[in-house]
């Protein structure tokens, strides 16, 4: 059974990097609608049979309860590797015999993009990543069996992930999409979103924001 695991820091503290740019109430929104974007991606993909929540945050998991995931409430924030772990063990709690992490800050994936990454998975143990735009970073992680290396989110967590697999003897590959590696960190990642090709929660929350130019 192939689980999506979504984890997210709690909106007041989400995105913390924003907060000299945009309004407390401006940033737990655009923090929402990229959970919400991401979430919805998940739950439409066609080769995730369920997908998780992990999170402290009462909004998120009322929502993710609400689009019919499991929601694991991780009561307080434990940091994204450990939010991994605990999402991670309730998956496999319900039969997970992959986990596919990915973070909440992508607000330019796509559906086909999420069931690429889960496409033509090598059998046996195999580990498959999806670099950060910047190159350092892992923006989604996908781990068959769910528990076949431990999670390395955080400062060059790509090399770190590819260094775990080879140290457990399993294989690994990469994925390369726009959406998957485009993260929302900075206030110019955020003007980025005109390079959007659809119409999402997030697009919308920026062109309020006054981010971007709206539409006629």
């Amino acid at each position: 059974m192939r689980f999506a695991l979504l984890p997210s820091k709690p909106l007041a503290v989400a995105k913390s990097r924003l907060a000299c740019h945009l309004s407390d109430t401006d940033r737990r929104a655009l923090c929402y609608a990229m959970f919400y974007d991401v979430l919805e991606c998940l739950s439409r993909a066609h080769h995730v049979d369920a997908v998780a929540v992990v999170t402290a945050d009462p909004r998120l998991l009322e929502l993710a309860t609400r689009m019919r995931a499991l929601a694991v409430d991780e009561r307080s924030p434990r940091g994204l590797n450990a939010a991994s772990a605990l999402g991670t063990t309730r998956c496999l709690e319900h039969g997970a015999t992959s986990v596919l992490i990915v973070l909440s800050d992508l607000p330019l994936v796509t559906v086909e993009e999420i069931d690429s990454l889960l496409a033509e998975v090598p059998t046996g143990p195999h580990v498959r990543l999806a670099r950060s735009h910047e190159g350092l970073g892992t923006n989604a992680l996908l781990r068959t069996p769910p528990t076949v290396i431990s999670t390395r989110f955080g400062g060059r967590s790509f090399q770190d992930h590819v260094a775990a697999a080879a140290d457990a003897g399993v294989s690994y590959s990469e994925v390369d999409v726009p959406g998957l590696s485009f993260d929302i960190d900075t206030i110019e990642d955020l003007r980025e979103l005109r390079r959007a090709v659809r119409p999402t929660r997030t697009l919308s929350e920026a062109r309020k924001m006054g981010l971007l130019p709206t539409v006629p």
